[in-house]
């Protein structure tokens, strides 16, 4: 359950949904079949449920098949942000991973100030482009320009777009949208599953990453089983759908280590002293 299968079923079934009704949706709206507002909604959240595509496809988690694995990923980063390329976003979040808490954790940016936050979460992608930059190597220079060349097409295709009248549908279907998710993605993935964020991965891996457990009938999809957001940092190659399972498994021998665990709605934690081996 915490390696990839040759192809992850559930997975590509909800890569195929997202995509059938985000694109549905633009051209229900463009045919003034459907109103852009509504168009706009539809699209925020169908783009926020594409990215367990993209965050497992990161992990390499949807097919041990490296080309079709990554094809998935690329396609349903298409919805929130056409111009990243998979590979750059992989290198950026591996980095999280590898430094989870600690300063050169590319997430460290989307903490701060309350009110901040939602303006931090809305611009991830500038921001994961910031840290590339700053904090590039050979490898992630190379990605940071097929990102470049993407950023390029992106922008001849929404200017086409604009020239023929369209521009209004690229703000609404997309661009409004592109930052809901992003939103949306920031405090569910990027921010809530490590809170209080004071606790560096190299000194206490358990405690670093928090567990939501409570209400999990509504949670776990809601949060795209990133509830068990513990088990993902354990286990980074579990496809998502496996992280419940999983936490099951051993949760016996994980409550023998310092755990953070966020009750039901609870934002903060409850710190569990492990009683060791």
């Amino acid at each position: 359950m915490t390696v990839a299968p040759a192809i992850a079923w559930p997975t590509v079934a909800l890569w195929v949904v997202v995509l059938a009704a985000y694109f549905g949706t633009d051209v229900l709206a463009v045919m003034g079949l459907l109103p852009l507002w509504q168009g706009m909604l539809i699209n925020s959240v169908v783009g926020y449920f594409a990215f367990s595509v993209v965050h497992d496809s990161l992990h390499r988690a949807i097919s041990t098949h490296q080309r079709r694995n990554d094809f998935l990923g690329q396609t349903a980063a298409l919805l929130g942000a056409p111009y990243v390329h998979l590979k750059l976003f992989r290198w950026a979040h591996i980095s999280h991973h590898r430094y989870t808490n600690g300063s050169r954790d590319p997430d460290q940016v989307l903490h701060g100030a309350a009110w901040t936050l939602p303006f931090r979460w809305m611009a991830i992608d500038v921001l994961y482009l910031i840290y590339a930059i700053r904090h590039g190597d050979k490898v992630s220079r190379s990605y940071v320009v097929l990102s470049v060349w993407l950023a390029v097409v992106t922008a001849l295709a929404f200017g086409v777009l604009t020239a023929l009248g369209y521009g209004w549908y690229v703000v609404m279907l997309w661009f409004v949208p592109s930052r809901l998710i992003f939103m949306g993605l920031g405090f569910s993935f990027f921010w809530l599953p490590h809170v209080p964020h004071d606790t560096v991965q190299d000194d206490n891996f358990t405690r670093a990453t928090t567990l939501r457990l409570g209400c999990e009938w509504l949670l776990s999809p809601a949060l795209q089983w990133q509830n068990y957001h513990l088990i993902h940092h354990l286990f980074p190659t579990t496809p998502f759908y496996n992280n419940r399972k999983v936490w099951n498994l051993i949760e016996h021998e994980l409550r023998k280590k310092d755990l953070a665990i966020q009750h039901g709605f609870a934002l903060h934690p409850t710190i569990y002293v492990g009683a060791g081996e």
